[in-house]
């Protein structure tokens, strides 16, 4: 079984894509389900769009700067967005993977 990382980080969706599709020339998870399905990569690219909003660049003297007080703003915009996705996830799931969800408690906890 594999098992699909729910993770946050700049410039990368929360599903965590570490295979390279020579056929789409593109990073995947090589979980077909999850990489064909429309609605979870809209979902991906939203939450990966939300969270990278958050770096700003050589801003208040640091070369990267993590803008947390807008991530706190957001909470439950994110929030909305994670449990789409783990919802979504939960749907098309044929037993071929499981969900290590490493995100969703952090951002609860904001």
């Amino acid at each position: 079984m594999k098992k699909l990382i729910i993770m946050l980080d700049f410039i990368s969706g929360p599903l965590w894509k570490d295979i390279y599709d020579t056929k789409k020339k593109e990073l995947v998870t090589g979980i077909d389900v999850v990489d064909n399905d429309e609605y979870i990569q809209k979902l991906n690219n939203e939450i990966q769009d939300l969270y990278s909003s958050y770096f700003k660049i050589n801003y208040n003297d640091e070369p990267v700067y993590f803008d947390k007080e807008q991530e706190k703003k957001d909470k439950y915009k994110m929030l909305d967005l994670l449990v789409k996705l783990t919802k979504r996830l939960d749907e098309i799931n044929d037993g071929s993977f499981e969900i290590d969800d490493r995100e969703t408690e952090m951002v609860k906890n904001l």
